[in-house]
C-alpha cells in the first residue's frame, strides 16, 4: 500500500517543489545571464537541478535507511557546493576537492567483502572516473533539452535491467530500489518540461548537472559490481564520448580545458551548424537510447570477451563518427593552430 501511494505522492510532491523554487529562484533573482559563450540569449532561472536533493529528501522520508550513508553525504556535499557555484563562483580548485571526497566516499562504499592494498588501484581509478562522468554531465546543461533527455534515457534503462537481469542461476538481480529511480525519473520529467524547448524555463545549473552525474555514477558502479557487466557503461557512451574526445582535441591544440568553452561536439552543432537546440538533445538521446537497447538485449552476462569487443566496436564507431562531423567544423581552426607550431618551429 506504502508503495501504491508513493507512486501519487511523487509526482505531486516533486511538482510542488518545482513550481515553488521558480517563484523562489525569481524572487531571489537567480538566473543565468547570457555571456559571451552562452548557448542562450535571455536571462533563465537556474539552479533548478536543486530538485536532485529535494527528491532524495522525499524519498528518504518515506524509505528512510534504503541508501548508502556515504551516497547520502556524497550527493548532499555535492549538491550544496554547486548550489553555492550557481549562485556565487566558487573556485574550480576548492569544487574539485569537494567532487574528490565525494567521490571517496562513493568509492569506500564499493560493495568489497573488506578493502585491501590490491583494492586500491580500482578505487583510485573509480575516483578518477567519476571526475571525468561528473564533468562531462556539468557541460550538457548550455543546450536545452541535453542534460534531461540523456539522463531520463539512462535512468530508464537503470529501472529496466532493475527489474530484467537475472544471474545464472536465474535469480534476479537488483541492485538499487525501483522508488528512488522512480523518484529520479519523475523528477528529469518534470525539469523537461521546462527546460525541452526553445526558450527554457529554467536551467538544472551546476546543483542538476553535477548531482544527477554522481546519482548516476553511483547507479553504474552498484549495477556493474551486482552484474559483472561492464558493457553497461555504454549506457552513457554518448556524451562521454563526446567529452573525452573534447578534451583530447583541446590538448593537442595546447588550450585550457579547464576554461569553459563550446567546443563540445553538441554545442558545435548548434553554434556553428545553427541547429536547434531541441533537435540535437533528441538526436542525441535517440542515439544513446538505440545503444542501451543493444546493450541490454544482448546476453553478455558472465561474458567477458564478448562485452570487450560490444565496447571496442561502439566507441570506435562512435569515435569515428565523431571525428568525421567534427572535422567539418573544426578544420580551418586545426590548420591555424598548425601553421602557428609551425612558425613557432621557424622562430627558434
Amino acid at each position: 500500500m506504502l508503495k501504491l501511494y508513493y507512486f501519487l505522492i511523487a509526482p505531486l510532491g516533486m511538482l510542488i517543489m518545482a513550481f515553488a523554487y521558480l517563484k523562489v529562484a525569481a524572487k531571489l533573482n537567480l538566473y543565468d545571464h547570457p555571456v559571451g559563450r552562452s548557448s542562450h540569449n535571455n536571462r533563465t532561472i537556474t539552479g533548478y537541478g536543486i530538485f536532485v536533493l529535494l527528491g532524495l529528501f522525499l524519498y528518504s522520508i518515506v524509505y528512510p535507511f534504503t541508501l548508502s550513508s556515504y551516497f547520502i553525504i556524497g550527493l548532499v556535499m555535492m549538491s550544496l557546493i554547486s548550489f553555492i557555484d550557481d549562485i556565487v563562483f566558487v573556485k574550480h580548485f576548492i569544487r574539485l576537492i569537494f567532487q574528490l571526497f565525494a567521490l571517496i566516499l562513493l568509492a569506500i562504499d564499493l560493495p568489497f567483502e573488506y578493502i585491501t592494498t590490491d583494492k586500491l588501484p580500482l578505487i583510485i581509478a573509480s575516483v578518477i572516473f567519476g571526475i571525468g562522468v561528473l564533468n562531462a554531465f556539468n557541460f550538457m546543461d548550455g543546450i536545452n533539452g541535453m542534460l534531461g533527455l540523456n539522463s531520463l534515457v539512462i535512468l530508464v534503462s537503470f529501472w529496466w535491467l532493475n527489474n530484467h537481469t537475472y544471474d545464472a542461476t536465474g535469480h534476479e538481480i537488483t541492485f538499487i530500489t525501483n522508488e528512488f529511480i522512480y523518484t529520479l525519473i519523475i523528477g528529469v520529467s518534470i525539469f523537461l518540461f521546462f527546460n525541452l524547448r526553445n526558450k527554457a524555463v529554467a536551467f538544472a545549473g551546476d546543483v542538476g548537472s553535477i548531482s544527477i552525474a554522481f546519482v548516476i555514477f553511483y547507479l553504474m558502479v552498484n549495477l556493474i559490481f551486482a552484474t559483472g557487466n561492464y558493457a553497461y557503461l555504454l549506457l552513457f557512451v554518448v556524451i562521454g564520448i563526446d567529452a573525452a574526445l573534447t578534451v583530447i582535441f583541446k590538448l593537442l591544440l595546447r588550450e585550457n580545458i579547464f576554461v569553459p568553452h563550446r567546443d563540445f561536439l553538441f554545442k558545435k552543432l548548434v553554434h556553428v551548424g545553427k541547429y536547434k537546440h531541441v533537435n540535437i538533445s533528441i538526436i542525441y538521446a535517440m542515439v544513446q537510447a538505440f545503444i542501451s537497447i543493444i546493450v541490454i538485449s544482448l546476453p553478455l552476462q558472465n561474458k567477458l570477451s564478448a562485452q570487450l569487443s560490444i565496447l571496442f566496436i561502439v566507441v570506435v564507431g562512435l569515435c569515428s563518427t565523431y571525428i568525421i562531423i567534427r572535422n567539418k567544423y573544426t578544420k580551418k581552426r586545426v590548420i591555424k593552430s598548425l601553421q602557428r607550431d609551425a612558425n613557432i618551429v621557424e622562430e627558434d
